[in-house]
């Protein structure tokens, strides 16, 4: 987080200049004092315009949850809302030997519904969010979305509940 409020404080004032910056999720959660200082100070002179959460396995094989991070520079964020992207199931699957490749050809038609919300700052549900935030709130749309309900079926109910009925019998048997 240092090296975002860095790269923001050499930007020149007279311009709109942006930070684009991928960074651990923890950034965004964490509730420390020294991060928290941090994003005060970032808060107090520029905006978190955005904030896009990434697939916990973008850069597989190494297991380390990301976020995108936009600042707007030299525009303090009081008063001013944050959009909050989830983008934690981007199309790509994981392959063995190969990686994450786009299996089905979903990517293309996510990432543009994606970057037309963020664009447009619309809020979808189980995509995207805005919300006001401060140094001491989480910076991830998981923290503010609600939960969308309407892609479940009653085959998806009867699936978990046939899953909890055969832990149950499984466990039984240890």
């Amino acid at each position: 987080m240092e090296f975002i409020e860095h790269s923001l404080s050499v930007l020149d004032p007279r311009a709109n200049g942006r930070v684009v910056a991928i960074v651990q999720m923890s950034c965004a959660t964490k509730n420390e004092s020294d991060l928290i200082q941090v994003k005060e100070r970032l808060l107090f002179k520029h905006h978190l315009k955005a904030v896009i959460s990434m697939p916990d396995d973008l850069f597989y094989p190494v297991g380390v949850v990301t976020c995108i991070m936009v600042f707007e520079a030299n525009k303090p964020n009081e008063g001013r809302k944050t959009w909050f992207g989830y983008f934690k199931d981007d199309g790509f699957e994981k392959r063995k030997y190969i990686g994450r490749i786009d299996a089905r050809d979903r990517y293309t038609g996510l990432k543009a519904k994606l970057l037309s919300a963020f664009k447009n700052l619309d809020e979808i549900p189980g995509l995207s969010v805005r919300h006001e935030v401060t140094s001491r709130d989480e910076w991830c749309a998981e923290a503010y979305m609600d939960t969308d309900y309407s892609t479940l079926s009653a085959s998806d109910f009867d699936l978990k509940i046939r899953e909890y009925c055969a832990f149950k019998l499984l466990s039984q048997l240890d």
